[in-house]
């Protein structure tokens, strides 16, 4: 056999061997979940008609910021962390954006060794929508169209921790311990989500506009890439955003939805981000009937709902005057980080 030969039978079985290995192989980002999340096509089925037609890439479908160190943590959350700061929409585009606004930045990388670290302004937002869901109309007309920072910080952070997963943190927070070790050691191997709670009413009254008898909160969430729980979570923001379109007489177009702070919150917010999460939460436990089966956890600890751990009110509602939250001056071991309520989107 010719030489030119022998190249081109190793070459075949290369590529022979390429396909076999793509064809086992699902990007980090969607395992496990392979299933369709509502009525929409999940993304391993887009991948795998993407290589059965020839279409497949990897620089199309691999995350853009990797990890800058791949070892293992000893949990499954990637080493990113993400923050947001999109311009006000009665800002000049160009206007340069407020340092002060970050001051507390510095200590989500001190305590973060080794954890990439990325703050998507406009035009990495837009290249991020652009590059994984071009191919979803709703997604990306509600994207380019939706004026309100606070829904459009929201929705990206949805769909961010879907594709890349890692932990996303508003930037009026401050870190308190090391990602680490948020996760208790016996749950540290069945661990996908990290969620804290902003409210809990226990025996009091209600609190300002919270609907809820204990709500969630998504300044800052922590995931594994790919957990359907983001994706349900975009589509139901949509869904509401459609909804009031239609009540504010702008259904054709989101650019004219002028939206209160109690819509933002009631569409893509704490509020429907509450909803969803109960939906979730009952589907991996049928013993789940209410959001208030979560409340009082301060005194037994995190609790780990199939693979979603639900922190106690110090978690990530340290410091606050309610909901038996720790307000005393002291930072209990068990307080991970600080919201600081600065609410920059509401800015003006």
């Amino acid at each position: 056999m010719s030489r030119i030969n022998r190249n081109f039978v190793t070459a075949g079985i290369s590529f022979a061997l390429f396909i076999l290995l793509l064809l086992s192989f699902k990007p980090s980002f969607m395992l496990p979940y392979v299933s369709r999340v509502g009525s929409h096509t999940s993304y391993s089925n887009i991948l795998l008609e993407a290589i059965a037609n020839g279409s497949f890439s990897v620089a199309a479908t691999s995350p853009k910021h990797t990890s800058p160190f791949t070892f293992s943590r000893g949990h499954r959350i990637p080493p990113k962390i993400w923050q947001i700061m999109l311009p006000h929409p009665n800002r000049p585009v160009d206007a340069p954006s407020k340092a002060q606004s970050l001051t507390d930045t510095p200590s989500w990388l001190a305590l973060n060794p080794g954890y990439g670290y990325v703050l998507i302004g406009q035009d990495e937002a837009d290249d991020f929508i652009s590059t994984h869901f071009s191919g979803d109309k709703r997604i990306t007309k509600a994207w380019r169209h939706l004026k309100n920072p606070g829904v459009k910080s929201d929705l990206l952070r949805y769909l961010i921790l879907f594709i890349e997963g890692g932990i996303y943190t508003d930037i009026d927070t401050e870190a308190l311990q090391p990602i680490d070790l948020w996760i208790p050691k016996e749950f540290r191997d069945t661990t996908n989500v990290i969620v804290g709670i902003e409210w809990d009413q226990l025996d009091g009254g209600p609190w300002a506009d919270i609907p809820h008898r204990l709500q969630f909160c998504q300044w800052t969430i922590a995931a594994a890439p790919g957990h359907p729980l983001f994706m349900k979570m975009a589509y139901h923001a949509i869904d509401s955003l459609e909804r009031l379109a239609a009540e504010h007489g702008t259904a054709e177009s989101f650019t004219d939805l002028e939206l209160s702070s109690i819509e933002v919150m009631m569409s893509s917010g704490p509020a429907s981000w509450t909803d969803i999460l109960l939906k979730q939460l009952k589907e991996m436990d049928p013993n789940i009937k209410e959001v208030t089966d979560f409340s009082g956890l301060k005194p037994t600890g995190p609790r780990l709902t199939g693979d979603i751990l639900i922190l106690t009110i110090d978690g990530f509602g340290f410091g606050q005057v309610h909901s038996n939250s720790t307000n005393d001056g002291s930072v209990p071991e068990t307080a991970l980080l600080k919201h600081k309520f600065r609410g920059s989107w509401r800015d003006g």
